[in-house]
This record gives C-alpha cells, sequence and structure tokens, in this order.
C-alpha cells in the first residue's frame, strides 16, 4: 500500500497515463501521415518500436527526478518543504485532460473522415499456406492503364495500346498478382479520372501508367507505378531503346514492378521471351490485336495480322489472334462459311506452330469450343470452355463464353455463378453485366436482373435492357415495360425513336398491332436474326419458326442459336416446354447434353403422341 502511495506522490502513474495516450496518438498520426510521403512500410513501425522502448525508461524517470524550482533533481535530494509535486500532478492531469481530449478528437476524425477513404483501398490481409505467408488479392494487385502515344503518327497509337497489353499479360503471369482485365483498364483511354477513382472502380491498389514514343527504330518507354491510397508514385522509369530491344524493356518493367511488391508478393521470377525476332511482324501483331479488341477495324485487323504471319510464319500468337478475328468477322470475305474455313486454317496454323505454349492458350481452346458446339458436341464444348475459362486469369472473356454456353443449355445457377465471376473480373465490360442480368432474370430475380442491365446498357451493351422489356411484357406486366421504354427513349433524347421501334412499343402496348410491327420488319433487309421481342408480342413461335430454317442450311453456315437466352426466362415456359423446342434442341445436341450430363434442374423429359417435350415445373416461375 506504501508503495502505491509512494507512485502516486511520484507522480509515476499519472506519467504512464499520459506517456500511453501520448504514445496512442503519435502512432495513428503516423501511421496515417507518413504513407502520404511514401514513406517505407518500416518507418512507422520504428516509431511504434521506439515508443515502447521507452515506457519503461519514462517511469524510471519519473520515480528518480522531481522537478523543483531551482531545476531538476533526484527524489531523495528533496526536502519535503522544496517539493512541488503536488502541483507539478495538477499541470500533468491537465496536461492528460488535453491529450485526451486530442486522441477523442483523432479517434472520430478518423471514424467519420478516413476510415470511409480507406474502405477504397483495403488494408492488407495475409493468410498462412504452407508455411509462407501470401497476401490478400485486394492487396496484390495493379491495373495498367493504356500507355500515351507520344508519337507524332497517329498509326503508333496501336503500338502505344500494344505495349500496355503486352506489359498487362506479362503482369498477369506473375503468381500471386492479380492484373485489372485489358477491357475495363483501357476504357479510361482519353478519360481524365484520377487514379484513386480507377483504382476504387477496378478494386486494385497500384496502377501502373506511362507513355510511348516511337521514332523509327528507337523507342523511349515512360513507366511509373503509383500507389492509389496516397496517389504517390511507387517507382518511375524511363527508357530510351532500339526497338529490337523492346522484349528486355518489357521484362525489365515487370522486374521492377514485381520488386517494389517484393514486401507483398514475396520474390517473383519474371522472365520475357520473344514472340517473334522480326520487329515488322510484332508491329503489325500489336496494331492488329489491338484492332480485334476494338471490333470497329475487323478488316483491318484482318490485314494486320496477315501481314505478321506473312513476315514470320511461326508467329503462333499472331496466327491464334488471326483466327480469332476471322472468327468474330463472317461476312468480310465471300461468305460466312469462307470466313469460318479461314479461321479454321489460322487456328491450325497456330496449333502447328508451337505445340508447347498454343494449345493451352485459353482463346485457342475457346475458338475450339465453339466449333465442337457448332458440331452438335455441347458436352465436349462446355468441358473446353471450362478449360478456357480456368486458365484465363486475366481475360474475361472465355469465362463470359462459358456463362453464355451453361445459360443456353438451361443449366441457369452455374450460368449466374459463372457470369458473376466474370462480372468480377472484368466490371466495366458492358457485356458481363448484360449477359449476368439475363441469367438473374432466368433466376427469377427480376430486380438483380434489371440493376445488371442498366449497368450494362450505361457501357454500351442494350441487349440486357431489351430482354427485360421483353421478359416483363411476357409475363403480363406490360405497363412496366412500357413505362422503361419511354424512360429510356427520354435519356435518348433528342434521338427520336425510329417507326420499327415505334412499331413495337405499339405491339408491347397491344399485342394485336403484332402484325403491323412484323410486316414493317421484314422489311428491312438489315434484319436477319430470331425475333426475340416474338416473346413479348405474343409470337414466341417467331423463334422456333426462324430456328427450323436456320437447321435447314449447312453446319458451317448456321448462325448462332442466340434466342436461347429467352427460352429460360420464367416468362418462357410455353417456349421451351413447346415439342418443337424439343425437336429444336435435339437437332443442336442439347437433348444429348442433357441425357449425359442431366436435365436442366427442375426440367425432365416427357414423352407425348405430339413429339416429346420438356416439362420444368420444377423451375422458378
Amino acid at each position: 500500500m506504501r508503495f502505491f502511495t509512494e507512485l502516486k506522490r511520484r507522480n509515476v502513474i499519472r506519467m504512464a497515463g499520459l506517456y500511453l495516450v501520448g504514445a496512442w496518438l503519435i502512432t495513428q498520426v503516423a501511421g496515417t501521415v507518413l504513407p502520404m510521403f511514401d514513406a517505407p512500410a518500416w518507418l512507422p513501425r520504428s516509431v511504434v518500436v521506439l515508443l515502447a522502448i521507452g515506457f519503461v525508461p519514462a517511469l524510471v524517470f519519473a520515480w528518480v527526478f522531481e522537478m523543483t524550482p531551482s531545476g531538476l533533481k533526484r527524489d531523495d535530494e528533496v526536502a519535503p518543504a522544496e517539493s512541488i509535486a503536488p502541483q507539478t500532478a495538477r499541470r500533468m492531469d491537465r496536461m492528460l485532460l488535453v491529450v485526451m481530449a486530442l486522441a477523442l478528437g483523432y479517434f472520430a476524425f478518423d471514424k467519420f473522415v478516413l476510415a470511409p477513404a480507406r474502405e477504397m483501398t483495403p488494408a492488407p490481409v495475409t493468410t498462412e499456406a504452407a508455411g509462407l505467408s501470401t497476401p490478400a488479392t485486394s492487396e496484390a494487385s495493379i491495373a495498367v492503364l493504356p500507355f500515351l502515344n507520344m508519337s507524332t503518327d497517329v498509326e503508333n497509337g496501336f503500338f502505344a495500346d500494344g505495349i500496355s497489353e503486352e506489359l498487362l499479360n506479362v503482369l498477369a503471369g506473375i503468381d500471386g498478382l492479380k492484373v485489372a482485365s485489358r477491357t475495363s483498364s483501357f476504357s479510361f483511354k482519353g478519360k481524365d479520372t484520377p487514379i484513386p477513382e480507377i483504382a476504387r472502380q477496378l478494386d486494385v491498389r497500384h496502377v501502373l501508367e506511362g507513355s510511348v514514343r516511337k521514332q523509327g527504330q528507337r523507342v523511349r518507354i515512360t513507366a511509373q507505378l503509383i500507389h492509389a491510397g496516397s496517389d504517390g508514385h511507387l517507382w518511375s522509369e524511363t527508357y530510351d531503346r532500339d526497338l529490337v530491344d523492346i522484349f528486355k524493356v518489357q521484362e525489365e518493367i515487370a522486374q521492377a514492378i514485381s520488386g517494389e511488391l517484393e514486401g507483398i508478393l514475396g520474390k517473383r521470377r519474371v522472365a520475357v521471351a520473344a514472340a517473334t525476332a522480326n520487329l515488322d511482324a510484332y508491329q503489325s501483331f500489336l496494331r492488329g490485336r489491338a484492332r480485334f479488341h476494338q471490333r470497329n477495324e475487323v478488316k483491318a485487323a484482318i490485314d494486320d495480322l496477315a501481314r505478321a504471319v506473312e513476315l514470320d510464319p511461326g508467329f503462333a500468337e499472331a496466327w491464334v489472334y488471326l483466327a480469332a478475328t476471322w472468327s468474330v468477322a463472317p461476312g468480310y470475305d465471300d461468305s460466312v462459311a469462307a470466313s469460318m474455313a479461314k479461321a479454321n486454317r489460322a487456328l491450325d496454323e497456330a496449333l502447328a506452330r508451337a505445340a508447347g505454349l498454343v494449345p493451352k492458350h485459353p482463346m485457342v481452346l475457346a475458338m475450339q469450343a465453339q466449333s465442337l458446339q457448332s458440331q452438335g458436341d455441347w458436352s465436349a464444348a462446355l468441358a473446353l470452355s471450362g478449360e478456357a475459362a480456368r486458365l484465363s486469369v486475366q481475360d474475361s472473356n472465355p469465362k463470359q463464353w462459358l456463362g453464355q454456353r451453361l445459360l443456353h443449355a438451361g443449366y441457369i445457377d452455374e450460368a449466374v455463378s459463372t457470369l458473376e465471376e466474370a462480372q468480377r473480373m472484368d466490371p466495366l465490360a458492358g457485356i458481363n453485366n448484360g449477359y449476368l442480368a439475363i441469367a438473374h432474370l432466368a433466376s427469377g430475380q427480376r430486380q438483380h436482373g434489371e440493376v445488371a442491365a442498366r449497368q450494362a446498357r450505361k457501357q454500351g451493351w442494350r441487349i440486357g435492357m431489351r430482354i427485360v422489356i421483353f421478359d416483363l411484357a411476357a409475363a403480363g406486366e406490360r405497363d412496366r415495360a412500357l413505362a422503361i421504354i419511354d424512360e429510356l427513349i427520354q435519356d435518348d433524347a433528342p434521338n427520336p425513336l425510329p417507326p420499327l421501334g415505334r412499331a413495337l412499343r405499339e405491339a408491347i402496348r397491344n399485342p394485336k398491332s403484332a402484325d403491323a410491327y412484323l410486316a414493317l420488319r421484314a422489311l428491312d433487309p438489315g434484319i436477319t436474326g430470331p425475333a426475340e421481342e416474338g416473346i413479348a408480342i405474343g409470337r414466341a413461335d417467331l423463334l422456333l419458326d426462324w430456328s427450323e430454317r436456320n437447321a435447314q442450311l449447312p453446319r458451317d453456315q448456321r448462325e448462332e442459336e442466340w434466342w436461347l437466352r429467352v427460352a429460360w426466362l420464367p416468362s418462357t415456359a410455353g417456349l421451351r416446354e413447346h415439342p418443337r423446342f424439343f425437336a429444336i434442341a435435339d437437332n443442336l445436341g442439347l437433348v444429348r447434353l442433357w441425357e449425359s450430363r442431366g436435365y436442366p434442374p427442375g426440367c425432365k423429359r416427357v414423352a407425348a403422341p405430339g413429339g416429346d417435350h420438356l416439362v420444368c415445373a420444377g423451375m422458378r416461375q
């Protein structure tokens, strides 16, 4: 008891309280302020260690010494009459109150101001595996923005985009590093969006940006790595090289980035192999691949990629993208059949050129899956699609194509799950949100479907909202469908609704007007596909008619059966349970898939005099 009284008299307890509160305040402020100035990670830790080390000496100092009117003296040298310990105690009490007030003020500021900002860039989370600490994906993550073209030649913009994509692909190969997809990262091209906002939308912690200037056979590449939380530069470098060194530059940039993130990733080895020794072929490849992604210069993309393989017939990846471009561009040659034949020949060349690399290329597997499906082998197509989706760690297209295939086959829950993964990989791709919307509609989640469809429309993919409207009308909610149509018309103002659009609106309002709409539709030579809107105007039979005509064509000339995406909506039970639908599914190879893999959940095959058909009473209606 006497010892405790002595501690109070010598103000040791007050010193402990004052020190602890002050140390807490210092560490909190240091943890917030130091990262803003790109301080190394060891500095905040050092502050905490020093404060912890100083705690015991501070208490010893308070026990041994006392402040007196004549200065600092040892406690045993101070006579009771000279002691001002009570006055010092009162001063320390006031200091403690002030420091506590500051601490509480900072706590409130941190909770209501700083914490919401930190949600954009979550703190690192680690998990233990095989005795090693590995980072959470959200911490070890990066987006590669399209590099600026600093050359006077606008054509070099394709080269700059190509270099950006090459770096993105190299970084995507670093184990443990999450890389935002090309589509999402390149959606910020030409925009003045702040880096923290880009990082928030892409859910990454780091951003790589830069510029490319190319003149003749010389190239200057400037790259800088930015931490999204502080918007501060972690690393930057400029490379002035001959074009022949372009692959070495890519490797050096990737090595520098992995080095900067070594504290998160651990040590990673990065190597970039030259895709071709022919630099003219490489530049043609970069231009062609960039045009393939844009889809608005498909003929030019074919010319570029054909030039690349002409200059270097062993350039396997150029063959892959030439095949991919032909596969998405039927009609640029004599016929659909000729285009697909060229796609298949290019794919065969790719497989022959690089047996070790190409067979596991996700794009190759995805195209092979499409070919198998067109031949009626849905089981093999799904298996290859699944493999392509698993291998494609950066490009969401193979996963999105797998989700489409599952949706078209009626496996709704699997489609939703797969399309959600694709959407998380590439949240700014309109088709990802759009197909997820359709899958949500099929699963009975109309509200989720409408939200995703609206997001897809903002990103330029409008089909999802069309199907939301068709589904509402097919379900008898015509007033709601018309309200959305009018809302979208208002959004598109001052562009007027064309005559065909007005006729469709009237047919949705009153299905008795369907014939007038269909007559007007027949006059448009640009419309050749199935009338998915038939479900909204009481003419779902139009889809069956179109599919039966399509089935009469040779397999290599048939169009994709896109209308299957509306065959599994709760509102289209009558369509999928019709005997004609079952016969079409049998012709496409779907029945063989269902017999081997299992029928869509809730559905079963029923034999009847009028023809076998599905009964899907167990599906969401």
